[in-house]
């Protein structure tokens, strides 16, 4: 059914299958009627002579008539269920079929449309294995119930060989007629199915992409945070040890009291710096120039500044390294970086004034970054729920395919450990030849 038929059907009120079912079949019932009673005016009386009828003579009885009528409108009713149950419609279509053959005089051939709309229905809303066997079915036992009610037309005389090639010519017919249509149906249920299933494809894949959306955006967000939280803990917790010590020296050691003014005021600006080019790509300003640049994305050749910092905020930081050193790939010298900078502004925050001893552990499978320090008691118990720091450590660590490890040693200290593979990284150095 076409889109335009359908929205006139729905403008007159018929907007369900079975109504669409019952006005089609009303539609074949009208036309069936038209098109028996035209062939009964147009059968020319020489046709019914040339099988013992006389010149003149009617081709149908009033009663007659009237049976076949009912029969044929009755046949027609039954495509109401062509949807609902396509084989059974089929069935009640060739039974009524058979009805009007054997009620019709033998010379009278006439195939209503009910059978072929019925056939064409089994083959579009069928079971798949039944779209074709079904009405291939009805067809051979149309012509099987015709030819025992004695319905072929065969002139008199005729011996058993006209016999069995009327009969091979009606089944041959019927079943091209049958199968026909139902391969029509099959083609438009096919085709139905294909583009539903294509409407289905395309809605998984919106939804697909809306969650790979979402989930960028959460992983972005996650990324970012864990940017913000870097930039600023570490400079910040330097500045707050400052602070407190430049509180203490202000009145007995006035000239350290101003070199820690001094440190905190260039490491705000550099934590202020580090933060315009965080907000900037956040907000994504063309007109910011601190969009123009790349957020601050350190290397493993910033580390001694790294540990310089540390030193001048008061922590004694001792540095070992085992192994020969590799060339990490960037995200690996950033992940690094980033453990090691968390790692010493947790030093500073719960164990100010305690050493940090930092190990660098080099082999041919990974780099292992080893962070301990005596810590003092305010360091986080491991059972409790993790701070964004660790969060974001260990969050870097799996991006790498990594491990991190937070936790209290025996002794008391607080140990930090990260492994990163040399599966993420590269080795710049040449080859040997062999």
């Amino acid at each position: 059914m076409t889109e335009a038929l359908r929205r006139a059907l729905d403008r007159v009120g018929v907007r369900t299958d079975t109504g669409r079912d019952a006005v089609l079949a009303g539609v074949v019932a009208v036309a069936t009627v038209a098109l028996f009673l035209g062939i009964e005016r147009v059968l020319a009386t020489d046709v019914g002579a040339t099988f013992g009828a006389g010149p003149g003579e009617a081709v149908l009885t009033p009663g007659v008539r009237a049976a076949v009528l009912a029969l044929v409108v009755a046949q027609a009713g039954a495509l109401v269920l062509r949807r609902r149950a396509p084989l059974a419609c089929l069935a009640l279509t060739v039974v009524a079929q058979v009805a009007i053959t054997s009620l019709l005089p033998r010379y009278v051939g006439f195939q209503a449309p009910a059978t072929l709309v019925a056939a064409y229905s089994a083959g579009a809303y069928a079971p798949r294995r039944l779209r074709l066997a079904g009405p291939a079915v009805a067809a051979l036992a149309q012509v099987v119930l015709v030819f025992a009610l004695g319905g072929f037309a065969v002139p008199s005389g005729a011996g058993p060989a006209q016999h069995a090639l009327q009969v091979g010519g009606s089944l041959v017919s019927a079943l091209l007629t049958f199968v026909g249509a139902a391969l029509v149906g099959t083609y438009v249920a096919t085709r139905r199915e294909l583009v539903a299933e294509l409407r289905d494809r395309v809605l998984r894949a919106e939804r697909e992409r809306e969650a790979l959306a979402a989930q960028a955006v959460l992983e972005e967000r996650a990324r970012m945070a864990r940017e913000l939280h870097d930039v600023a803990a570490h400079h910040l917790s330097g500045i707050v040890v400052q602070a407190s010590a430049a509180e203490r020296l202000v009145d007995a050691d006035p000239e350290r009291a101003k070199e820690s003014v001094r440190w905190i005021r260039a490491q705000g600006r550099r934590t202020l710096d580090d933060l315009r080019l965080v907000v900037g790509i956040l907000r994504g300003r063309d007109d910011d120039p601190a969009s123009e640049r790349e957020a601050p994305q350190p290397t493993l050749a910033e580390v001694p500044a790294l540990l310089d910092t540390a030193r001048a905020a008061g922590t004694t930081v001792t540095v070992r390294t085992e192994g020969t050193p590799w060339d990490p790939t960037p995200s690996a010298q950033i992940a690094v970086y980033r453990v090691l900078q968390e790692a010493l502004a947790n030093a500073r925050r719960h164990a100010p004034g305690r050493p940090v001893d930092v190990r660098f552990a080099w082999s041919d499978a990974d780099v292992v970054l080893t962070v301990r320090n005596p810590a003092a008691g305010t360091v986080p118990d491991p059972g409790s729920a993790p701070g964004h720091g660790l969060v974001g450590m260990r969050e870097r660590a799996a991006v790498l395919g990594g491990t991190l490890d937070a936790r209290r040693a025996p002794d008391g200290a607080w140990v930090v450990r990260l492994s990163v593979p040399r599966a993420t990284a590269r080795d710049p150095r040449p080859q040997e030849a062999s």
